[in-house]
């Protein structure tokens, strides 16, 4: 036993699988232990054993067991020349340490003593935590670093395999990823333009003056109709009980979601047991359920010569490339691609734009500035367009300056290192996890006065127009750009001007202040809040 488990250090085999013949160890042992212990006496050919002394022999086993799993672990703790950090603990490293809940509130606390990249470990993870802009961004563009952590929770919400744009990497990832950019450039500037004016047009009609609403929340279904209007040509009906569970399932995952990893990550045996775990393995399941019964009505109808959409285009893919091989097209990785674009465009434009709210309502006097802006660039008698960014300056400085404050994005998608190689001056391991604090950027004293401050006049220069910053990669840089972020941009500018160009809102009497702490997730939201609407005119 101590040769098969210490055997796997030197051994090419995936983290997953080694793990995987760690727990067939562990599931034999403990069915040894069963049948040892039925058992009054064990014959093995003419020798006879007392059940104690069976018993005696599977716990010297067990043992042997543990001690090589130690020692394994013990072997993969930190190398010389790692980034520095807080003291790991043997075998166990930090995990005792990482901060719960806001995991990036507790990594600002850290960098203020270690610098702006940190070493963490944890059994045999290794972790490398990058905090300062300018380090980010040469960690965005290090072609080490461009790779997906091969996860157990990974592979568990993409079939096994390494699909989609969001965790996938190598070729497959190229491929997905290079289709959905064709497929959104595809779908013409105009188009996109039309498609979001109609959705928040629509949710205009539904608010009424004088009303009393839940401020987070507001804008989640006119995002995801956005992002579902482009994949497959239809609107999400709130009323229908099937949708309705595909929004619940698609919020709860997103708050139970995590960019440093979870237990399981760490021990894959855990799986089989982890509450968590598998209620997220069932709420990935009804959300892929939903996806392929639209696939599949998609299939019935499918016109190659004039496809429809995302979803159309893709089955054709699939179709023109059955013979080939390798083939990167296929109904899973179409569900894997399409639950991506959902989570990647949907769930943060929609948190983008209630955070807006959210400022909006406790800065009333920014509130009133921004209109202001609209009232003289529009008019009364029109709504706004894409066109009208480069005239609203104040406009696009309250919507930058609340991405700062409060980004939905508070740590990009973990990156893998996929060499050994060097960062910083320091040495960074194969298969150590890169971590990027994405929220550290909007806090640097070095880019930013008072960054705790809700200023958005810090976007705007001497003449009172806008200034775009080139230090805030809330989409990321390099190959892993966000492949949404102009539909995403342009969906927030044109929800909340549209919003606020007809609307005024206020913290209803009696009203507790809301907090501007955000939800934990994979993308941050706002707490629940109330809002009081009142028509501009």
């Amino acid at each position: 036993v101590m040769q098969s488990v210490v055997g796997f250090h030197d051994s090419n085999t995936e983290r997953v699988d080694r793990w995987t013949v760690i727990h067939l160890y562990s599931k034999r042992f403990v069915e040894l232990h069963q049948y040892f212990s039925s058992q009054n006496v064990i014959c093995v050919g003419t020798l006879e054993f007392t059940t104690a002394t069976c018993q005696a022999m599977i716990g010297t086993i067990i043992l042997s067991f543990v001690f090589a799993l130690l020692l394994y672990l013990w072997s993969k703790r930190r190398p010389n020349n790692f980034p520095p950090g807080p003291t790991p603990l043997p075998i166990i490293g930090n995990i005792h340490q990482f901060p719960q809940g806001h995991f990036w509130v507790g990594v600002d606390e850290w960098s203020k003593k270690y610098g702006p990249i940190i070493g963490l470990s944890a059994f045999d993870f290794l972790f490398l935590v990058v905090t300062e802009i300018d380090h980010i961004v040469a960690a965005l563009r290090k072609e080490e670093f461009q790779a997906r952590p091969d996860t157990v929770v990974v592979r568990e919400r993409t079939f096994g395999k390494i699909l989609g744009i969001f965790f996938g990497s190598g070729e497959q990832w190229s491929s997905s990823r290079k289709f959905v950019v064709k497929q959104m450039r595809a779908f013409g500037k105009n188009e996109r333009e039309n498609l979001i004016a109609d959705e928040i047009s629509r949710l205009m009609d539904t608010i009424k003056d004088g009303s009393v609403v839940q401020g987070n929340g507001m804008f989640g279904l006119s995002a995801i109709n956005v992002i579902w209007m482009i994949i497959a040509s239809k609107r999400i009906d709130f009323n229908d009980k099937r949708s309705r569970q595909f929004l619940e399932n698609l919020n709860e995952l997103f708050r139970n979601g995590s960019t440093s990893g979870t237990i399981v990550d760490f021990f894959p045996i855990l799986r089989f047991v982890n509450k968590k775990f598998k209620r997220d393995q069932t709420i990935t399941y009804g959300i892929y359920s939903f996806i392929q019964e639209t696939i599949q009505e998609h299939r019935e109808i499918l016109d190659p010569n004039n496809p429809r959409d995302l979803i159309d285009n893709y089955l054709i893919e699939i179709e023109r490339h059955k013979d080939s091989y390798p083939s990167y097209f296929s109904e899973e990785d179409l569900i894997v691609v399409t639950s991506d674009l959902f989570s990647a465009g949907a769930e943060s434009t929609s948190n983008s734009c209630e955070f807006v709210l959210l400022y909006m309502i406790l800065f009333p006097e920014v509130q009133k500035k921004m209109q202001d802006e609209l009232d003289h660039v529009l008019g009364r008698s029109r709504k706004p367009t894409l066109a009208d960014k480069a005239q609203l300056h104040y406009t696009m400085a309250v919507l930058n300056e609340v991405e700062r404050i409060n980004s939905v994005a508070p740590a990009a998608v973990p990156h893998y290192c996929t060499k050994d190689t060097t960062f910083g001056g320091y040495f960074i391991p194969k298969d150590t996890m890169v971590l990027l604090n994405l929220r550290a950027v909007g806090y640097d004293t070095k880019y930013w006065k008072s960054p705790e401050e809700f200023t958005p006049e810090r976007f705007l220069n001497t003449e009172g127009q806008y200034s775009k910053p080139s230090n805030m990669p809330t989409f990321g840089l390099g190959q892993r750009t966000c492949v949404g972020e102009m539909l995403a941009r342009n969906t927030i500018f044109l929800f909340t001007t549209t919003f606020f160009e007809k609307f005024s809102i206020s913290l209803p009497p009696g009203e507790p202040e809301p907090s501007t702490f955000a939800l934990p997730g994979f993308t941050t939201a706002p707490r629940p809040f109330k809002i009081s609407i009142k028509s501009r005119y």
